[in-house]
């Protein structure tokens, strides 16, 4: 999928706007997260991961936890404890 498009001024930055069958064809929707990067001679756009949760991050865990209580040290200012 290919279509000609403009580099705009919007506010003080530079933009493009992706046509609509193109998001179509990608199954993106409004407010997907994506991250942009520059390579070579090119703008490549790609949907972000989802962002793990805590139960999916240690899914693969094997091995035996202990929960340690950490002293952070005495109050320096006025933080209550």
């Amino acid at each position: 999928m290919t279509t000609p498009i403009t580099i705009q001024k919007w506010g003080n930055s530079q933009g493009v706007r992706i046509p609509k069958f193109i998001l179509e064809g990608l199954h993106w929707k409004d407010d997907e997260n994506l991250v942009i990067t520059a390579e070579d001679d090119k703008i490549i756009i790609e949907r972000a991961e989802k962002r793990k949760n805590i139960v999916e991050l240690f899914s693969g865990f094997q091995g035996e936890y202990t929960p340690v209580e950490v002293d952070w040290g005495e109050p320096v200012g006025e933080e209550l404890w």
